[in-house]
């Protein structure tokens, strides 16, 4: 069951970022990226967790920010910089959430506490930069405080996220290394 939720959750925020320009698109998106915080929960509450979960989790909670930063990046030219550096880091995170799946089945795919703060950084900035460019024709003001919000909860998330992407890494590098001495 919580997997299913995860597909869920990744389905609506793949088929809302195609639609971010609109009140509908950026409330699927919303409702996404929240299934994607209630499948952990779920998972424990029904005593169902398990590593390929755990890595499913973290594959698609990736996928689901990059679905959404691409098309921001498409749509909102001054927060690009921001956008690298959360695709930068959630790309860091990715790769070496596969590597640990490959290499280790341990409890190395859980998420990092710094990860979850990143995240959480991060969608509300993705989420200000997505609402900002509903008011780009009408309301100068509030477009640009919304653009700043995101700029302000990107430094946040890059903040969470820099020790965040070093303990993936280390993780990674750890189960090549223990995989590479057996």
């Amino acid at each position: 069951m919580p997997n299913l939720v995860s597909v869920a959750g990744l389905l609506l925020t793949v088929h809302g970022a195609r639609r971010l320009h609109t009140p509908a698109g950026i409330a699927e998106v919303a409702v996404g990226r929240l299934l994607d915080l209630v499948d952990g929960y779920l998972a424990r509450a029904l005593d169902q967790s398990s590593q390929f979960g755990a890595g499913l989790d973290a594959m698609f909670d990736k996928a689901g920010v990059t679905a959404v930063g691409m098309q921001l990046w498409r749509r909102c030219a001054p927060s690009r910089p921001a956008l690298l550096a959360i695709a930068g880091q959630n790309a860091v995170n990715l790769v070496s959430t596969v590597i640990t799946g490959v290499y280790d089945r341990g409890p190395g795919l859980l998420p990092a506490a710094e990860g979850k703060r990143a995240m959480a950084a991060q969608n509300a900035a993705m989420a200000a930069y997505a609402v900002s460019g509903l008011f780009a024709g009408s309301s100068r003001r509030t477009r640009h405080a919304l653009l700043w919000v995101g700029h302000g909860a990107t430094v946040i998330g890059v903040g969470y996220g820099l020790p965040a992407s070093g303990q993936y890494i280390r993780r990674a590098r750890h189960a090549l290394s223990a995989s590479l001495h057996r």
